[in-house]
This record gives structure tokens, sequence and C-alpha cells, in this order.
């Protein structure tokens, strides 16, 4: 798939390439996924990072309780629920306390499109931070 984020500290758009497996766990309860995102670092050079999501379903509430994770220790823990246009929203916050909205949109049986924006201002408006488009194998 395709990526693009906003690296903060950069204060510029960085465009790369991911590869996303998703995954049945516990019993067919849960859904995993680990994803391989390389982008060219602050030096140029190919950086490869990981990190995974772990999505619980709840059928009682109809929310998925969602933790993604790195090696690096970030942590984030998000609420899920199907979106209005037959997508999937996902909100919590960063590790900073920000609020973030991740969406999986524009959902087909070959491609599906990746959404993650955040708030400055406590959820008063929203802007993009990354973007992924994905093709299913």
């Amino acid at each position: 798939m395709t990526n693009r984020y906003y690296a903060e500290d950069r204060d510029e758009w960085v465009h790369g390439t991911v590869v996303w497996t998703f995954g049945w766990v516990l019993a067919g309860h849960t859904v995993q996924d680990v994803m391989w995102f390389t982008a060219p670092g602050p030096d140029g050079y190919p950086r490869r990072v990981t990190g995974s999501t772990v999505r619980h379903y709840d059928p009682a509430g109809k929310t998925w309780a969602i933790v993604w994770f790195s090696p690096a220790g970030t942590t984030t823990t998000l609420t899920g629920r199907a979106g209005d246009d037959g997508g999937i929203a996902q909100e919590g916050t960063d590790p900073r306390g920000r609020p973030i909205r991740w969406l999986f949109t524009d959902l087909t049986g070959a491609s599906f499109r990746w959404l993650g924006y955040v708030s400055d201002d406590g959820g008063a408006t929203w802007r993009l931070e990354q973007e992924m488009l994905a093709r299913r194998r």
C-alpha cells in the first residue's frame, strides 16, 4: 500500500509504502494486524519501522476495543464502531493526549483507504496526519 504522513518535527509530508497483514486471533473473536512501514529517513536513506494493532469486537455494545503498539513502546487505545458511510471509525487519544480519529473508508472487495486525523484543539477541528491507500492481494 502507499502511505503518506505528516512529520511534525520536519514540517513536511513523507511518502512511503506499507505491508499490512491481518489475521484472526483468540478463537476468531479478535483481529490482529502487523504493519511494516518503509519511508525515507531524515538522512534520505530508507527507514523501516513496524507496529501492530489488536481489535476485539464487543457484540453487546457493537464496538471494537482497539490497541496499537510499537516496539518503541508507543501504545494508543481507541474505540471503534461502524461508520456512517459503511466504513469503520476509530477514536481515542494519541500518546500526547490529543484526540485522534482513524477511519477505514472506500471499502471494496479489492481496496480500502485509511485516514488518520488529529485534533490540536480538543476535537473542535481535525487535520489529516496520515493517509494509506491499500490494494488487497
